[in-house]
């Protein structure tokens, strides 16, 4: 408890300490968040500094830790250097194509390879003994997937609380795991992450007064990637694809716009407004409120998303240990993604406003 409450009061000074400072750096801390970035939907500069505030509550916390914990940590925070970097040139202005965010998270999941010596175990299911019996080729599997659920991160946010949300939940799912299997150590360092990620959802939600920005998501990502990395790698028993159904919500956001981008004709990196949350608020606008009301839209699509993210995060404990169902559990919530967002999306494209057609009627 008292590694949560450091990490918390830590990162909550930091955020306060960014926000009071404003004035100085809001002009190169609030890019693509004023409103003239395709994707935003705020109005108000915002600095994007939360990845910061994450760090400096991490940090200090880190040599707290027992040796084994504090060892976990340090390898945990050197290799999010590049991803950090990365997004942060992006979030001060700095024009960091996706491409190249995406090429430094690579580099961060190559250089977690080195520290850690670990990449994703052999997988007793078909299709996937083969591959991840080879140690080079899992090698760039995990590379992937570590870099590929960075930037799966990053695209969920986009309504305030979303994804620091979500990455709590996450990192909740893991510390239960981890006490079931008795890893104390990663357990601490997810009790540690959790603190550092209530402190800025104080700033972030529901009012948007901080963001998480770019070296926020990313690192986030790299370090919920390697923590389960680290868990199903020092327990065997645990079921990589159990594990799959934490970042189920993300990585199929991710690669739904990716075939959405690819059938369109449109470059994959390019940014849009189709993303399931922005449906989300789309549809609450269309259907209860307008536009106008996006400072109440925008946090009630939070609140109503987790509830969907969470559960296939509460069926991987449940299914830790088996690999058979926690495929099927995988396979239907993905249809239940997919089926959801095509149904929002034809609800979204609804042009006239509940409230307006009320007016007219009346």
């Amino acid at each position: 408890m008292s590694l949560f409450i450091f990490a918390w009061a830590i990162s909550v000074l930091a955020c306060f300490a960014i926000y009071v400072t404003k004035p100085l750096h809001i002009r190169y801390t609030a890019k693509g968040h004023s409103g003239s970035a395709v994707q935003s939907s705020h109005h108000i500069p915002t600095p994007r500094l939360g990845g910061l505030a994450i760090l400096v509550g991490l940090l200090p916390g880190v040599f707290l830790l027992d040796d084994q914990a504090q060892q976990l940590g340090l390898w945990m925070l050197i290799s999010s250097i590049p991803v950090f970097l990365g997004g942060l040139g992006e979030d001060i202005g700095v024009d960091i194509k996706p491409l190249q965010r995406l090429l430094a998270s690579l580099v961060s999941a190559a250089l977690a390879v080195v520290l850690f010596g670990y990449w994703v175990p052999y997988v007793d299911f078909p299709g996937l003994r083969l591959i991840t019996s080879m140690g080079l080729i899992s090698i760039i599997i995990t590379i992937i997937v570590s870099g590929g659920i960075c930037h799966a991160v990053n695209l969920i946010d986009g309504l305030n609380g979303l994804s620091i949300c979500w990455a709590i939940c996450a990192a909740i799912t893991m510390a239960m795991i981890a006490l079931n299997v008795n890893d104390i150590a990663v357990f601490r360092l997810l009790i540690l992450l959790i603190g550092a990620l209530v402190g800025i959802l104080c700033w972030n939600f529901p009012l948007g007064k901080l963001f998480l920005g770019d070296a926020g998501a990313y690192t986030l990502g790299h370090a919920l990637a390697w923590i389960a990395l680290l868990l199903m790698n020092r327990h065997p028993e645990i079921s990589p694809l159990a594990l799959l159904l934490i970042f189920l919500w993300p990585i199929t956001d991710m690669l739904l716009s990716m075939m959405r981008r690819k059938r369109s004709g449109k470059p994959i990196g390019q940014p849009d407004r189709l993303h399931f949350h922005q449906m989300v608020m789309r549809l609450l606008e269309i259907q209860f409120f307008t536009r106008s009301r996006r400072k109440l839209t925008n946090p009630l699509g939070t609140i109503i998303i987790l509830p969907l993210a969470i559960v296939p995060m509460v069926l991987a404990v449940v299914y830790q240990r088996q690999t058979g169902a926690a495929v099927v559990v995988l396979c239907g919530f993905v249809a239940l993604f997919v089926g959801s967002y095509l149904w929002a999306v034809r609800r979204a494209r609804q042009p006239v406003y509940r409230r307006s057609r009320k007016l007219k009627s009346s």
